[in-house]
């Protein structure tokens, strides 16, 4: 019941995310530039690797470096938090 009412909020964030990710790389494909090695971030390294025939390796790779420096901190956040909460209660 809880899922099915969230639903919609989390396709509307999912939609939201999409997008801004998008205008992200784009301002940073244009005014940054995507120099190997200087000026290359994340995204502009996996774009780079998408254009390479032989590239899907790396592309999976950066992808997982990029989810897990997304959601570790997210974790480490939410185990934090549950720490502090568990302590407060007194339990």
């Amino acid at each position: 019941m809880t899922l099915a009412l969230a639903a919609p909020g989390i396709i509307a964030r999912l939609i939201l995310g999409f997008a801004k990710a998008i205008g992200e790389f784009g301002a940073t494909i244009t005014s940054v530039a995507n120099i190997p090695g200087q000026t290359q971030t994340i995204a502009t390294a996996i774009y780079t690797a998408t254009q390479d025939p032989n590239g899907a390796e790396s592309t999976w790779r950066l992808t997982g470096i990029a989810l897990a420096i997304a959601f570790l901190p997210l974790f480490a956040s939410e185990a934090l938090a549950a720490r502090v909460a568990k302590r407060d209660s007194g339990g």
